[in-house]
């Protein structure tokens, strides 16, 4: 069977089940058969394809009918701009977490001290490997003090990076995400639940350094879940401790915001702590009454995403 016939039978039957964009997924998963770029496939429609390139095709489509993620069935996913291998045992990263890699981005990018910058529940280590990267390739004009006095910008000397999660395989993938983008000697990957590693080891923490925080922990919640389809969205093919938790998807940042408490009152070594955090936006007023409870002191912004959503809180303390 030729390359264009292919794409068409599979495209016919990615628009029968509504399939938003039949035409994009049936050439990404044929391209990651061929081992292609797309333009190949459009370049050379009339190329036959082998008996063993039709059956590893029809097989991705068939599991895409059942619902299956186009980023589990190729492997990866783009997120700012780079390239993340992703499986089951990680959430898959969205367009809209890349508003917090901005806005810590532009934390560092106007910092004049050290920092320590902790990816609480990491999954894929999308967003922490992605600020390494940025770090590493210099595409921010960072001083910090020593290379402030010296003229000599030296980044990796100022910037602690850490990436925590519960899940050894969530870790094992960050890991290898790390290494292939080269930063896997920038970053130390902590199993840990949310913040306690670090509460209880202070040499994971610069001293007298300021503390910036990304989490894009699980903020699903059970009646949001119950009346929600799970087979449309392909959330049923994700990890649910990636996804959901209780008291109305608050529980596990109300148990971070306690263990900052916590880090905070033990260490005197951390000028500042900022963290930013992302929600659904019908979690905006819940958040608000939540750091009022237990952050009393911290001042509160509400970033919105390309949507107009409230996506991302920022946390000053």
């Amino acid at each position: 069977m030729a390359i264009a016939q292919a794409l068409n039978l599979a495209i016919a039957k990615l628009r029968a089940k509504n399939i938003s964009l039949p035409h994009l997924e049936a050439e990404i998963l044929l391209s990651e058969i061929l081992k292609k770029p797309r333009e190949f496939l459009l370049a050379h429609g009339e190329k036959s394809l082998t008996a063993g390139q039709s059956r590893g095709f029809n097989r991705l489509i068939a599991r895409r009918l059942k619902g299956e993620p186009v980023a589990y069935l190729t492997g990866h996913k783009e997120f700012y701009g780079l390239d993340f291998m992703v499986n089951k045992n990680v959430l898959i990263p969205r367009p809209e977490t890349e508003l917090m890699v901005e806005e810590a981005l532009k934390l560092l990018a106007s910092n004049r001290q050290p920092a320590t910058i902790i990816d609480v529940g990491t999954g894929s280590g999308c967003v922490i490997v992605s600020l390494a990267k940025a770090i590493k390739n210099y595409e921010l004009k960072i001083t910090c003090l020593p290379a402030y006095r010296t003229g000599r910008p030296d980044r990796q000397a100022n910037y602690k990076l850490i990436g925590t999660d519960i899940s050894k395989r969530a870790l094992d993938i960050a890991k290898k995400n790390a290494k292939y983008h080269n930063v896997d000697k920038q970053i130390k990957f902590l199993e840990s639940n949310l913040l306690k590693s670090i509460i209880n080891n202070s040499k994971f923490v610069i001293r007298n350094s300021k503390l910036i925080i990304v989490s894009n922990l699980p903020y699903g919640w059970k009646a949001w879940k119950n009346n929600c389809s799970l087979d449309t969205a392909g959330l049923k093919f994700e990890p649910a401790i990636a996804l959901f938790t209780d008291k109305n998807g608050l529980g596990l940042y109300e148990k971070l915001f306690q263990q900052i408490k916590e880090l905070r009152d033990m260490s005197c070594e951390l000028r500042d702590i900022c963290a930013l955090c992302e929600i659904d936006p019908r979690q905006t007023m819940m958040m608000k009454k939540l750091i009022k409870r237990l952050l009393p002191q911290a001042k509160l912004q509400i970033k919105k995403d390309l949507a107009g959503l409230n996506r991302l809180a920022i946390i000053k303390i």
